[in-house]
């Protein structure tokens, strides 16, 4: 289905010394995040918010969200026994992936700071920042699809893609067991659509119910679909790293755990969440001993 998509990596090279490549990768990922941005800037000006605090913000998040990617993927690695030389190696993204669940919890923190320090609305914002990760990633996988990675186990599928012996993972480059006309499954296809319908679903919900929702709704539905989604990629996913020898991934617990937060997100939201305060105090009045009354001496 893709077979007729053959693009080089390096999509030119700047005249810098020996030569500076620039990946297409980078540049589908300059392109997501500035579809993402134009996006948020409009949605949060129709909130009545501040254009400049959220492209300030934004900057913020995105190189934040990008060091703590990279940290998170070196972490990963070395819990699967890969080590690092030096720093330079641990920070060099060009020279590695990144894991965008942990660049997302990392850049999180840092736009509550943001948030706080500038004393903003944090939900209207955090309503905005959902979709735009989704439009943005969505955009960015194409660029793993074009590095030949992010792809799933072997598939016999009509729609599995080719992967060069020399971009394979470890364990299929055993021509004799998988042969150089082998198929994967296009794991980033699975993502990238479910990223677009998604982000397709929240705006549209947003664009018809944005003055009926309370704010934080459109982050909480992000969460959910976004963790929920990313859950079963990882079943997709033989470059990650398992715990012990089950089919469970680190990222797999964190999609899980994001998506159970959106869910109580939502139902604190609207009032649906379990009052932990509530049950102690029916439990405090349901145990309380009732003293009798003393009785009255009739006699004078």
């Amino acid at each position: 289905m893709l077979d007729g998509l053959q693009i080089d990596r390096v999509a030119f090279t700047v005249p810098i010394g020996d030569g500076f490549p620039i990946f297409w990768y980078g540049i589908l990922i300059t392109i997501g995040i500035a579809i993402g941005a134009w996006w948020a800037a409009r949605e949060i000006e129709r909130r009545g918010q501040s254009v400049d605090d959220l492209y300030n913000g934004l900057i913020l998040v995105v190189f934040s969200g990008y060091f703590f990617a990279r940290l998170t993927y070196v972490l990963l690695d070395v819990i699967d026994g890969r080590s690092y030389d030096s720093f330079w190696d641990v920070i060099n993204i060009r020279s590695g992936g990144v894991n965008i669940l942990g660049g997302f919890v990392g850049a999180f923190v840092v736009g509550i700071i943001f948030v706080r320090w500038r004393g903003l609305k944090f939900w209207h914002y955090a309503d905005v920042a959902g979709p735009a990760l989704l439009i943005a990633q969505a955009i960015g996988r194409w660029g793993n699809f074009i590095n030949q990675e992010l792809y799933g186990p072997p598939t016999e599928r009509p729609w599995g893609i080719h992967i060069d012996p020399v971009y394979r993972l470890p364990q299929y480059r055993d021509l004799s067991a998988f042969p150089a006309d082998t198929r994967f499954h296009p794991t980033f296809l699975y993502e990238s659509i479910a990223l677009f319908v998604g982000f397709l679903l929240l705006v549209w919900l947003n664009n018809h119910y944005r003055d009926r929702i309370k704010p934080g709704t459109i982050f909480g539905a992000f969460l959910i679909w976004w963790g929920s989604n990313r859950a079963w990629i990882e079943l997709f996913r033989p470059d990650q790293p398992t715990i012990g020898q089950s089919f469970v991934t680190y990222s797999m617990l964190v999609a899980i755990a994001l998506a159970l937060f959106g869910l109580y997100l939502l139902l604190a939201l609207y009032n649906k969440a379990p009052d932990k305060n509530a049950r102690r105090r029916r439990n405090r009045r349901r145990n309380r001993v009732v003293k009798p009354k003393p009785r009255r001496d009739s006699t004078k």
